[in-house]
């Protein structure tokens, strides 16, 4: 009972202290809360590209254009050789009147301004969507298709790949970058904070001390400063990148159709727990540091007095 009564009393003396330091502790806060946000966010784009990396190397795709001059008859040939292939997994042929078909779904709502007739499509290619069984053949695919008589262009997702690739060292690179400075100044603030609560109440403190309160007792509502502080931080951190990455993927949802062919984002509830308890481990453990630091001068200096 005592203990209880004990814990309840320093949660209270914590929850003062913050209210009468309560521009600090918004300070500590936003700062804290600026840190784990970065965090979160470098994470969530990390394992996105990385998922879409695994989706393309799972399915790498190329796309073979036609010369114009090549009928729907004459690349046929050209479908018997890809298709001959022991490297791809799937390939559909698209005739210039489908590939017609696409360019007027592009510009649909413009037909006042593109207006196409059927013979039109004499003066486009044919084009071949092919599904290969691994990302190791990509390469050579493409060069050995390039070699093929009647064969204008070769597009792969390749190149996508090694964009994203570079992307994805980037944001990991800026991720360590990240914890480290943000780390250390959330930390810092956290600890300035609770100092002052310190300084102000060193009177209070040495009154505790003389009637006999031990060292962790007085140590109790500081450290409940900075795990409130963290906790406080993890909690709206969590909810703002929540609301950010909804956000980025409801906007890739309307966004164009290659767009959303390329970006495939994971529903978020995928990621939010571990997201949620990594930021609460992380809050704690900041808020424990912090306080730890913040008191551990004032207890040493105490405890010299005494000897």
């Amino acid at each position: 009972m005592n203990k209880l009564r004990a814990f309840f009393y320093i949660l209270k003396l914590s929850l003062e202290n913050l209210a009468k330091n309560w521009h600090m502790l918004l300070a500590s806060v936003f700062v804290l809360f600026t840190g784990m946000y970065i965090m979160g966010t470098l994470t969530l784009t990390a394992n996105s590209i990385s998922s879409i990396l695994n989706e393309q190397a799972e399915h790498p795709e190329v796309e073979i254009i036609c010369r114009t001059e090549l009928s729907d008859d004459d690349a046929l040939n050209v479908y018997r050789v890809i298709l001959s292939d022991e490297r791809i997994s799937s390939a559909h042929m698209n005739t210039k009147a489908d590939n017609l078909e696409k360019i007027k779904q592009t510009l649909k709502g413009y037909e006042d301004i593109f207006q196409y007739e059927e013979s039109d499509s004499e003066f486009l290619y044919v084009s071949f969507d092919v599904t290969l069984k691994n990302a190791s053949s990509l390469e050579g695919f493409s060069s050995d298709m390039r070699k093929v008589a009647g064969i204008d262009e070769v597009q792969d997702n390749d190149s996508i790949y090694k964009y994203f690739r570079s992307i994805s060292n980037i944001v990991r690179t800026g991720s360590i970058v990240a914890l480290i400075v943000l780390g250390f100044l959330s930390v810092l603030l956290t600890v300035n904070t609770i100092r002052l609560t310190v300084v102000a109440r060193k009177k209070e403190l040495r009154i505790m001390r003389d009637l006999g309160a031990s060292y962790a007792f007085m140590r109790g509502p500081f450290i409940a400063e900075g795990v409130t502080i963290g906790l406080l931080s993890a909690v709206i951190s969590f909810f703002a990148v929540r609301g950010t990455y909804n956000y980025v993927a409801k906007a890739i949802g309307r966004g164009e159709s290659v767009l959303r062919g390329i970006i495939n984002l994971k529903p978020f509830s995928e990621y939010a727990q571990g997201l949620f308890w990594s930021f609460i481990l992380a809050g704690l453990a900041i808020g424990l540091v912090a306080s730890m630091f913040a008191i551990r001068k004032y207890i040493n200096t105490e405890r010299d007095d005494d000897k």
